[in-house]
């Protein structure tokens, strides 16, 4: 593809050859302008040569090939998931098969996130860890209710499926903060809601990072030294600098113990 160099470039060159003088400031500025005009007309007569390259689709085009194959994109749901998911269609729409029901499980509405793990009893069996947005009464039971319908929808009736809300796993974690130049207390509340969310949004088979935590500290204002002391998880002192978030638990955020001060 001609880019806006090889034009500007042509341009010069050929006034040049015509006139018998080079063009001068004025006349560049303006051969300039025209190049990079006429780079993006190639751009777009380079993108419709291959109308058929689907993975280049975003935005509002990929809307058009959802429709089209009759998938929609979910509410909020990103170009790059609804690439994936349209990618898939095929697999996804071979009832009962373990990437068609893995698939239709992306992006929950009323769960956090929802994992299936299929044979786990043998043969035609399968285990659903749902995770909850909170470990509250009403948002599991809407969470497993989610999990069931769209599981009911892609396996076959014969599919024994198991449903599990995955142990909590408290998280404790004891900091050292310094922040002299602000308000201490309203500064440890802000780390404290930005640390409880992370954990408690840590999807399965992604770890902890005590380096993102540490993140979140010292990149609060007026923070002048944050560091962490230590990592709890149930009750028990973990050395490890990433904790891997399993699928049969869930990392639950408890609370951070606070020394040092202003």
């Amino acid at each position: 593809m001609r880019t806006a160099d090889d034009i500007f470039s042509r341009i010069r060159n050929s006034f040049a050859t015509k006139v018998g003088d080079e063009p001068g400031e004025t006349l560049d500025f303006y051969s300039r302008a025209v190049a990079e005009i006429d780079e993006e007309i190639y751009e777009e007569i380079e993108k419709n040569k291959t109308p058929h390259v689907w993975t280049s689709l975003e935005g509002q085009t990929l809307d058009d090939t959802g429709t089209w194959v009759n998938c929609p994109r979910d509410p909020g749901e990103s170009d790059t998931s609804y690439s994936y998911r349209l990618m898939k269609w095929m697999l996804r729409n071979e009832a009962c098969n373990e990437t068609a029901i893995s698939v239709h499980l992306l992006n929950p509405q009323e769960a956090s996130d929802i994992e299936f793990v299929p044979q786990t009893n043998g043969c035609g069996t399968g285990t659903c860890y749902v995770i909850p947005k909170e470990y509250m009464k009403e948002s599991i039971i809407s969470a497993l209710e989610e999990a069931q319908q769209r599981i009911k929808e892609i396996a076959s009736p014969t599919t024994y499926i198991d449903y599990i809300i995955p142990e909590m796993r408290s998280v404790s974690i004891e900091a050292y903060i310094s922040a002299p130049n602000g308000d201490l207390e309203a500064i440890k509340r802000q780390i404290t809601e930005k640390v409880r969310e992370y954990i408690n949004t840590i999807p399965p088979k992604e770890y902890m990072s005590l380096g993102k935590i540490n993140k979140i500290g010292v990149n609060t204002d007026n923070v002048e030294y944050f560091s962490i002391l230590s990592l709890v998880i149930n009750g028990e002192r973990v050395s490890t600098t990433q904790v891997l978030q399993q699928i049969e638990s869930k990392f639950i955020f408890n609370n951070i113990s606070w020394t040092g001060g202003n």
